[in-house]
């Protein structure tokens, strides 16, 4: 974000019509992500009841959006200061790259091939946010520059080969089960819960939405802004670190471009997250429930033998119509 933005006080969370009417209008406004959610597995379970509806097929979608939650979660954290990161997927799979392959030419263990796909992501987020925060570099331009790099890199370490022949203990991540539930799913829920503690309950939470809110106004109030934009990068790099070492998992290997799919479902989901209780603010719970909309949609299409570009061709939609939504209901508050 420029500094001419700045001046401006981009980002700045626009007001909201007062508070005291109770009409179907406002209760589908603050309530459309949940009504979607709701009418959603309504229809599926409908039209294919003995599939649908079934417990294995609850537990494959919390499990197949488990990489989706944690990129999703991650970008919130990014949207809520006012900037982007396009970077993700490159992130990720070099991430993946970067931890797999230390343990395929290296011979070490889960530990530290875990550790060094965090290490990579993380490394990636930091030159993102020192570009973004401290070289004033758009966040567009930045981390599209930042991916670029990393899909050099992982070009460089893999040479586009696939690593096969993982340790037992590093696949365990993806196929252990916690009471049923798939350990991955688990996960992340648990990223979830603490971005929504961070963002919620911490200083640095309340720093990063007046941040997003008016750039100008907490620098006046003394937030480090240029702090608050890197941690939110660094914490991006981080989920898509995290979210590397779930999908390697999960393969039994490394193939190269792992992530590069991963981008529009994340941004989706994080923008009708945005519409979840009517503040208009991005927020992980609305992103957490907006993933597992899109994969449910995603697996109720699939079970109605439905092609996959129908899928993403939703997912399309959804993004359009998220972002289409927010800016019409913006500029309404504005009129009032």
């Amino acid at each position: 974000m420029s500094a001419a933005a700045e001046g401006r006080g981009a980002g700045v969370k626009l007001p909201l019509p007062r508070r005291g009417w109770i009409t179907p209008r406002a209760i589908a406004e603050r309530w459309s992500l949940v009504v979607a959610f709701v009418a959603a597995f309504a229809f599926f379970s409908a039209a294919r009841p003995n599939t649908f509806l079934t417990l294995d097929n609850a537990r494959a979608v919390l499990d197949d959006s488990s990489v989706q939650c944690v990129l999703a979660v991650g970008i919130t954290a990014i949207l809520v200061i006012g900037e982007f990161d396009l970077s993700i997927g490159f992130v990720a799979g070099l991430a993946g790259a970067a931890g797999v392959s230390a343990m395929a030419f290296h011979d070490l263990g889960t530990g530290a091939a875990v550790a060094i796909a965090l290490g990579a992501g993380a490394v990636a987020g930091l030159a993102s946010g020192i570009a973004v925060a401290y070289v004033r570099i758009p966040s567009f331009v930045a981390t599209l520059a930042v991916g670029s790099i990393a899909a050099a890199i992982e070009l460089a370490v893999t040479k586009t080969a696939i690593f096969e022949g993982l340790s037992p203990s590093y696949v365990q991540i993806a196929t252990t089960r916690v009471t049923t539930i798939p350990l991955r799913a688990i996960i992340a829920a648990g990223v979830a819960i603490l971005f929504l503690v961070l963002l919620r309950a911490t200083v640095y939470g309340r720093h990063a939405i007046s941040v997003g809110d008016n750039v100008a106004a907490a620098r006046f109030a003394g937030v480090s802004v240029e702090r608050v934009r890197v941690v939110a990068f660094v914490l991006a790099g981080l989920t898509a670190g995290l979210a590397a070492v779930l999908v390697t998992a999960s393969a039994g290997q490394y193939y190269p471009n792992l992530g590069t799919g991963y981008l529009l479902p994340a941004y989706a989901a994080a923008f009708l997250g945005a519409s979840l209780g009517g503040g208009l603010r991005f927020n992980v719970l609305g992103s957490y429930l907006g993933v597992l909309l899109l994969d449910m949609v995603t697996t109720g299409l699939t079970m109605m033998n439905q092609p996959s570009w129908v899928a993403a061709l939703v997912q399309g939609i959804v993004l359009l119509v998220a972002v289409a939504g927010i800016a019409i209901r913006r500029s309404g508050a504005i009129g009032r």
